[in-house]
Parts: C-alpha cells; structure tokens; sequence
C-alpha cells in the first residue's frame, strides 16, 4: 500500500459517513469552508465510507476543492450502533497509521454533527495540539457525570472521557493497545491514553445545543461545536448562519442568559430521571460546574 508523504505538521480530517443525510450535512459544512480564508496549516481531508455504501463522487469533488483529498470505504463488516461507528473509527485510525506517516500533526474524528465556527478554526486547532509535545488526544472533556436524587446516593451514569469527535495522534492506532479496542471507542481510548498523561483537554471542540449555538458562536474559545443528542439538520443550519449585528449587539447578555440555562437545566433533571435524555442533561450540567470552577481557579 502506496504511503502518502506528508509534511510533519499535516492534519487529517476525518468525514465518516452512513447515508445521504450525512453526505447532506457534509455538503454544507463544504460550501461553508469555501468562505474561509484558506489555512496556514496542510490538510488532508479523509472521507470514510461506511461498508454498505459506495463513496460518494458528489463529496470528493466538494472537498477536492478545498485541500487534497482521499476517498476512502471502510472494510470491516460491523453494523449497528454503537458497534458499526466504532469499527468505522479503527478502520480509519489504520488506514491513517498505515498510509499517512511522517507526520506529527493531528487526524480529527469529524462527524457531520459538528460544525467549524471560526474561519481559522483548523489553524487554531493545530496550534494548541503543538502546545509542548503534542498528546495522544485532544478533545472536549466530559467529567463524571451523577444523577443526583433526593435522599438517595447520587448515581453514576457517564465515567470520565473524551468525547470521540476529538483530534488524534496519526500514529493512534499503533500507540493503542488492543484492549482499546474493547467498547465504544471513546470511552475506551481515552483510560489507556490517560495513563500516559497524553490526553490534553480543549475548549476549542465543544457541545452545544439548539438552544444556545448563536451564542456559542460569539465564544472566543470556541472554535467547532458538537450538537450531541441534537436534531443534526437544524443544528448544522444554525451553526453555519452569519452572526447578525443585532446578536453582537447583545452579546453582553450571554453570561446571564447561560445562568438561567443552568438555572432551567437544574430544575429539569428533577424531572427526567432515567434514559439517554438525564445522561445528556446532567452531562452539561457537570460540564458547566468544571468549567466554573476551572474558571474560578
């Protein structure tokens, strides 16, 4: 297999896709990237076919304008979630190990959930990821995350991790143990990585939700945001929009307005107490309290 040479600060971006939705939202993020200035740092953008479809011509052609690119279908013959996105996972952290060495550079997970928020959003990326010696992962932290209940001990529900739409060292594939492979992939990297002390958080990728992605564009700490648990469509809509004057006008209200989010999110998870929706809302919840905190300090 041909090995694709590279400069020692290149960064791959990893598209997995499953179906036209994907393709869809891909398509968008593609005309969006059109607009930005194009980066100081070399890109190659990686687009991971999911074994029951062909590859798509009309998104290698999107993404051949904007930097090299490889297309790319996954061979491992595992369906269904999370088993089918965690073999698509390996199937590209291999084929980036095996095809893309010589480089120290950074290959992102990007999953068409997510969206760039800043025209410098790669730049900026890399620049932290070369912060001293660049980590195994980088990625948004997720704390432990408890259900806590009235008169009863508060449950865990989510150990501490990475969230899996992160930055990965090109060579990940062979720096993990096969015992990594055990799981859903984030969850399961991330305890082997953390051993090393080659996990290095960032604000940079961040969840966000419908309710509160105009705001997070106006962040200067973020710079790709995550719509996890969101309707994906919608998300991306309002991730891509221009910032209106009359949103930078009231940009001074967006603390107090993330104060009566938490306020509200406090009050809700009395209510939802089981199931993917009381993860996701304790999740931010925790997320929030870290954030505070580490902001305090």
């Amino acid at each position: 297999m041909k090995v694709i040479p590279m400069p020692n600060n290149q960064n791959v971006v990893i598209l997995p896709y499953f179906c036209d939705d994907e393709i869809q939202r891909y398509l968008k993020i593609a005309d969006k990237l059109r607009t930005f200035p194009q980066p100081e740092v070399d890109v190659h953008y990686l687009l991971a076919c999911s074994p029951r479809r062909s590859p798509s011509p009309e998104l290698y052609a999107a993404y051949s304008e904007l930097a090299p690119c490889t297309s790319f279908q996954c061979p491992t013959q595992v369906f269904g979630y999370p088993q089918g996105p965690t073999a698509m996972y390996w199937d590209a952290m291999e084929f980036i190990a095996e095809n893309f060495a010589g480089s120290d550079g950074f290959s992102l997970w990007f999953e068409s959930d997510m969206a760039p928020i800043k025209s410098d959003w790669i730049d900026r990326l890399s620049a932290e990821w070369y912060e001293g010696e660049p980590p195994l992962m980088m990625g948004c932290y997720v704390p432990e995350v408890y259900k806590h209940r009235l008169f009863r001990r508060p449950k865990l529900l989510l150990q501490p991790h990475v969230n899996g739409g992160a930055c990965y060292a090109t060579d990940f594939a062979k720096r993990m143990p096969p015992q990594a492979r055990d799981g859903v992939f984030d969850m399961a990297v991330y305890q082997y990585a953390r051993k090393q002390d080659q996990v290095r958080p960032t604000r940079q990728i961040s969840f966000s939700t419908l309710g509160r992605v105009r705001r997070d564009l106006l962040d200067p700490d973020k710079a790709l945001l995550h719509g996890f648990m969101q309707e994906k469509d919608p998300f991306i809509e309002a991730c891509l929009k221009p910032v209106t004057q009359r949103e930078q006008n009231t940009a001074a209200w967006i603390p107090l307005r993330d104060r009566v989010e938490t306020l509200s999110r406090r009050v809700r998870v009395c209510f939802v107490r089981r199931g993917h929706r009381a993860m996701f809302e304790n999740m931010l919840l925790a997320k929030s309290r870290m954030e505070s905190q580490n902001r305090a300090a």
